[in-house]
């Protein structure tokens, strides 16, 4: 079973061929051209979604780490910033590693959309790569036993972040929080990721709670989040402020004890700095990993017609792990079910009691957590095809079987049936 989102539908033969034309890779070689000139080897890539925070932050990330040693310098090729936005702050976190060409060459930037392989010509490394087959890519490199390079915020963007924050009055030295709650205002014309999406005031126990203990809350977002609208002043709505800038989400998490999160952009930030995070509202995916101090939380997957949850064991046998979009699981028969508002806060007072070192930890419920995502991993890609040259993007990784994965054990606990 494969779910492919729209976005990364086929291209008709007509389109590709002016893609791939004459013409287009004479400008590839001509936007490339000046990093060329520096010497030793360079990496071109094209990346279509810089406009989505969790691709900007991970798809240079893994460039780096998958040919950081090999190539002296790294190129993303991404639309010009006057077409479409991106986020300067995480291209500042990746800069001056990775040099970000921008071009108003639409089909220059569509190459990123296909799936070839790394061909080398001459000095240049010419990665025709897909998203999906980069990100499977970085989770073998991690199934290998390869080191993770993360990466640490410029000083010259962390003094910014913090002088901004000081100018807003949250230069106190309190502890803080960060906060990310999707809902369905972002990306509203890509209704089939809405099974993603979350309702604030279910956290709002959580908030209470880490309140009470003295924590300043940072929710993250944007302009089209649902206002938070909390009454008292430890808790700061960020997107909502008029001296909102996008480098105050990326220090925040740099400086947060650690961030809630979800299945969306921002998580991304906490996890290539290695910043704690709890990410709750998840789901299944193939090549979402998670780092060690990092905490997991599912939302409930329930069976259409009975409406009884599904364990762990089910979701993997019926491979629910490829399905991505709300059409994927409506075909599967599956309803995602939010955490409700004691799940949240058990899953924060969790993650406070292992960073605090206090948390009493079962072994076997971590022990049986990995054991399922292993045996269901090797059982999968044992029925999969050998690969051709006909090959785009071949699902055959589950990151969240990678050792280190930590589930929320408070859930698993109130909830005998996830692992049974």
């Amino acid at each position: 079973m494969t779910d492919r989102k729209p976005e990364l539908a086929s291209v008709d033969l007509d389109a590709t061929r002016q893609i791939f034309s004459e013409e287009n890779l004479k400008a590839l070689v001509e936007i490339i051209g000046p990093i060329l000139q520096r010497g030793g080897r360079t990496l071109a890539y094209m990346l279509p979604a810089a406009s989505r925070i969790g691709h900007m932050c991970l798809e240079p990330f893994y460039l780096r780490n998958l040919y950081g040693e090999s190539h002296r310098n790294i190129a993303a090729i991404i639309h010009d910033h006057r077409f479409q936005k991106h986020s300067s702050a995480v291209r500042r976190l990746h800069e001056p590693r990775i040099d970000f060409l921008e071009t108003m060459n639409h089909k220059l930037v569509m190459m990123g959309h296909f799936n070839a392989r790394a061909m080398d010509i001459g000095p240049l490394t010419w990665a025709v790569i897909s998203p999906s087959a980069l990100f499977r890519d970085f989770v073998l490199h991690l199934e290998s036993g390869a080191p993770m390079r993360h990466l640490a915020v410029p000083e010259d963007l962390r003094a910014e972040g913090r002088a901004r924050f000081a100018a807003m009055g949250f230069d106190d030295g309190r502890p803080s929080v960060a906060l990310h709650v999707r809902d369905t205002g972002y990306l509203p014309e890509m209704a089939y990721h809405h099974f993603r999406a979350a309702r604030i005031e279910h956290y709002m126990p959580a908030i209470n709670h880490l309140v009470a203990k003295g924590y300043r809350i940072f929710r993250l977002g944007d302009r089209t989040s649902v206002p938070l609208n909390h009454e008292n002043p430890l808790v700061v709505d960020l997107p909502h402020l008029p001296d909102y800038s996008d480098v105050l989400d990326i220090v925040c998490i740099a400086e947060a004890r650690f961030a809630i999160t979800c299945s969306s952009g921002p998580e991304a930030v906490s996890r290539i700095l290695n910043r704690p995070m709890v990410l709750v509202n998840g789901y299944s995916q193939p090549d979402h990993w998670l780092n060690a101090n990092d905490l997991l939380l599912f939302k409930t997957y329930r069976d259409r017609e009975t409406g009884a949850p599904i364990g762990y064991d089910e979701m993997l046998r019926r491979d629910l792990f490829l399905v991505n979009t709300v059409e994927g699981f409506e075909r599967a028969g599956v309803v995602l079910e939010d955490n409700s508002p004691e799940q949240i806060l058990a899953a924060v007072m969790e993650m406070e009691a292992r960073l605090d070192g206090s948390f009493d930890a079962d072994p076997e419920l971590d022990a049986r957590f990995t054991e399922l995502g292993a045996s269901h991993l090797q059982r999968y890609r044992a029925n999969l095809p050998a690969r051709g040259p006909e090959e785009r993007d071949h699902f055959e990784t589950y990151a969240y079987a990678l050792p280190w994965t930590r589930y929320c054990q408070s859930f698993m606990r109130e909830n005998p049936w996830f692992l049974a």
